[in-house]
């Protein structure tokens, strides 16, 4: 008597544990966004943290390593960048050292680019959509202690600076954290593939670039490595964050607020 009253009161237990788990995945598909959702609410944060970035300064690192034809090559360069909105940057060379040809063909180039397009956004950020990328939610995932959810991204438009490959979004507030990938078609025929590893992080309210290793291997032979490591931001000055819902009735105290709010430098 006391084996059967046992053995109901166990599978009691058992039925109960499994009701409550069914319930709580249930719970959790309810709560879990789609992949079009996710870019949707993301797209939204990042012009509302854009609109709050008045101004920043930080010291840009851009190292090259070359492993190929004639050896060995290095080349640095740090430059000053600095941002004023609504999309102003100006690039100041502090210094340079390894190779001159380096440092003029390829770093000093790639300044001169972004500072030509300095009135356009991140690149990365600006272009990706659910109307130019397809999206497909893979997961989740904890990227350096943050919660964040996990896209395959392919493109839907031809573009000489399309990518495919994984972006990485935070839950807490829908900020692109890392973007990795490589370009949907070659961007030269000598270039047998290429990568990119992009990361941002957060300071105060707004979001940041912190870091870009991009690979490139050649087809007559040689790898190149650049690194862009995008410094502590020792200046950042924002305004209060508007949600795009308030702006009609916020903007107008947002467009009078007196000094930028100084941002907490704490990573």
């Amino acid at each position: 008597m006391w084996h059967l009253a046992r053995t109901r009161m166990f599978a009691g237990l058992v039925f109960s544990m499994i009701f409550a788990c069914a319930g709580w995945l249930q719970a959790q598909s309810r709560t879990t966004p789609t992949a079009e959702e996710i870019v949707r609410r993301m797209l939204v944060k990042n012009d509302e943290r854009q609109a709050a970035l008045e101004h920043y300064r930080t010291d840009r690192t851009y190292q090259l390593e070359y492993d190929g034809t004639g050896g060995k090559h290095h080349a640095e360069m740090v430059v000053r960048a600095e941002y004023q909105a609504p999309g102003r940057k100006n690039f100041t060379v502090l210094s340079e050292s390894g190779s001159k040809l380096l440092c003029r063909e390829v770093l000093r180039r790639l300044v001169d680019k972004e500072e030509e397009t300095s009135e356009k956004p991140d690149w990365q950020r600006a272009m990706f959509s659910s109307d130019t990328y397809t999206v497909q939610l893979l997961g989740r995932e904890q990227l350096e202690g943050m919660n964040t959810w996990i896209l395959k991204v392919e493109p839907k438009v031809d573009s000489k600076v399309a990518y495919r490959g994984k972006v990485w979004v935070s839950m807490d507030d829908f900020a692109m954290v890392r973007v990795m990938g490589e370009p949907a078609r070659s961007p030269s025929w000598m270039l047998d593939s290429a990568a990119f590893d992009s990361w941002y992080m957060r300071r105060g309210d707004v979001w940041v670039p912190a870091k870009n290793v991009s690979t490139t291997h050649v087809r007559i032979g040689g790898e190149a490595k650049v690194t862009i490591d995008y410094g502590k931001y020792d200046v950042l000055l924002t305004r209060p964050i508007v949600a795009a819902d308030q702006h009609g009735h916020e903007g107008a105290s947002v467009q009078n607020a007196g000094r930028p709010l100084k941002a907490s430098l704490t990573h």
